[in-house]
């Protein structure tokens, strides 16, 4: 299915043409920003994509689901610098009509990385970084986008930049791991061979009265497959039991991989939070 939407996008960027680009829509902006203007030697910053979305929109997380493509963004740095994984802020479900689910974002998201500076690094020299970024909007039809920015900080004092607070925000947003003290559930994970190559996840979350909305999301990559995600509650005891079958794809084994994932859940007020966690196949 995501190979068909791929071919449906392509087709629809090749219909954007002079006398068609103004019937096209252009609903998502994506623009680079950091949190710094200046950053001495040895010092890192942040530096990442905002993407302004208009409303009924949305892009995608990077396990998009069962259709659409993830969002990417590849920073060329100079030789010498490090970049951190991309911070993914925690994503929306978005329930079809047919019953699969896709996972993005909406409205506004900021997707980011920390680049390290080195230390032997040239004062009062501009660092030239290209960033180029790709996504896929939809609403009723699907709609390419891709743009090359650019960023020339220069070297020396750092001085904070007017884009500071969106970085603490989006930290806000971002998943916590299993040993955060914010994690407000005991995790307990049984797997069961159901047949040749398919594994059964059962995941039991005993969590406070204030954690409501459980979700699993899965990132399963291109080496596993997640099928048949239901979710069972007992209010008596505050458990969520979460199921869904793992199959590795051809030429995968099951065994050599681990699946990445994350708990998503709203407090009594309905701010969302999420904790990531990994399940490891080695046994099974």
């Amino acid at each position: 299915m995501r190979s068909i939407l791929a071919l449906i996008t392509l087709f629809i960027a090749g219909l954007i043409t002079t006398s068609y680009a103004q019937e096209i829509p252009t609903p998502v902006r994506a623009k680079l920003v950091s949190n710094i203007d200046r950053v001495k030697p040895g010092e890192s910053f942040n530096l990442g994509v905002l993407f302004e979305i208009d409303p009924g929109w949305h892009i995608y997380w990077k396990y998009p689901g069962e259709t659409g493509l993830p969002t990417k963004l590849e920073f060329n740095i100079p030789e010498g610098y490090q970049t951190s994984e991309i911070m993914w802020p925690i994503p929306r479900a978005y329930k079809k009509t047919d019953g699969g689910v896709d996972f993005g974002y909406e409205n506004s998201v900021l997707l980011w990385t920390n680049i390290q500076v080195p230390s032997d690094a040239q004062i009062d020299k501009s660092v030239d970084i290209e960033t180029q970024v790709s996504w896929i909007s939809c609403k009723e039809i699907c709609i390419p986008g891709k743009a090359k920015l650019n960023f020339s900080p220069k070297l020396g004092e750092r001085t904070s930049s007017s884009s500071e607070a969106l970085f603490a925000d989006g930290s806000d947003s971002l998943p916590i791991s299993l040993t955060d003290r914010k994690n407000p559930f005991q995790i307990e994970v049984q797997k069961t061979n159901s047949s040749q190559g398919q594994v059964k996840v059962e995941i039991i979350l005993k969590s406070n009265p204030q954690s409501e909305n459980i979700e699993y999301y899965p990132n399963p990559g291109d080496a596993l497959q997640v099928q048949n995600i239901s979710s069972i509650k007992s209010e008596d005891f505050n458990l969520t039991e979460i199921s869904f079958d793992v199959t590795a794809q051809d030429g995968v084994v099951l065994s050599e991989n681990v699946l990445d994932g994350l708990i998503v859940y709203s407090d009594s007020e309905g701010k969302r939070s999420a904790v990531e966690m990994k399940i490891d196949f080695n046994d099974t």
